[in-house]
């Protein structure tokens, strides 16, 4: 992550490009500089100090010795023909993204204030170890955690089933009729599926944890044969032959 701090004494005027790169130094943590001449627009690759040619997300904050002006805002827009991207004011507690393009503009208005400091989090898209490769990895962990593929489990009386990933088949075989109980629906993925099967004489009953209810309201669902359940998000959803 890019952590760049641009200083400037009397405000950002929204309509003065600076072309000029700034001298940068680090200051906690920070690479800081001030612009000592009017200044409002901004070039989106902030004069080679965010990765060149990558698109990034900008997080922007505007930092002012009075209250922060409504008429405040910080612009993505477009090189020519200009076309406003996005437009915000970025304050304090400003928690907003903003895809920024390498051709793109930074546009910056402020009224006059006799301190201004903006601070701009930029996390590059591409690149080795940048946000678009840790979301790569990310999804791919979590796509691994979750393909854990088809499991079975066999009950010869009543039980209760802990959570689950994936596909779970569960196989009733027994004389005697039987209860299954389900976890706490809010710990099951939507995605994961279960089946009971029953294949004994006697047949099992699916009951829903204290608080939790199958489509149409019910707490318990005989199977018959054999049923599917699945985390609708809101209720369990099952079909059943």
């Amino acid at each position: 992550m890019n952590k760049i701090k641009l200083i400037t004494r009397g405000g950002f005027d929204g309509q003065t490009p600076v072309t000029e790169k700034p001298v940068f130094k680090l200051v906690e943590g920070w690479n800081e500089a001030e612009l000592t001449a009017p200044a409002g627009v901004l070039p989106a690759g902030l004069w080679g100090q965010v990765p060149a040619g990558d698109p990034y997300m900008l997080h922007a904050c505007i930092l002012t010795t009075q209250p922060l002006d409504p008429q405040t805002f910080l612009e993505v827009r477009t090189g020519a023909p200009t076309q406003i991207r996005a437009q915000y004011t970025p304050s304090a507690d400003n928690t907003r993204l903003t895809l920024v393009r390498p051709s793109d503009e930074l546009r910056v208005f402020t009224p006059p204030q006799a301190l201004v400091k903006l601070e701009l989090l930029i996390e590059s898209i591409g690149g080795v170890n940048e946000l678009g490769s840790r979301l790569r990895e990310w999804s791919e962990a979590v796509f691994r955690a979750r393909d854990t593929g088809v499991r079975v489990a066999r009950f010869t009386a009543s039980a209760a089933l802990p959570g689950w990933l994936g596909t779970l088949h569960v196989i009733y075989d027994s004389v005697n009729v039987g209860t299954i109980t389900l976890p706490t629906r809010s710990i099951v993925p939507l995605d994961a599926v279960l089946t009971v099967t029953r294949k004994g004489p006697g047949m099992p009953t699916l009951h829903a944890a204290a608080g939790d209810l199958f489509a149409g309201g019910a707490i318990a669902q005989a199977i018959q044969r054999s049923g599917i359940i699945m985390n609708n998000g809101e209720q369990w959803t099952w079909v059943a032959d």
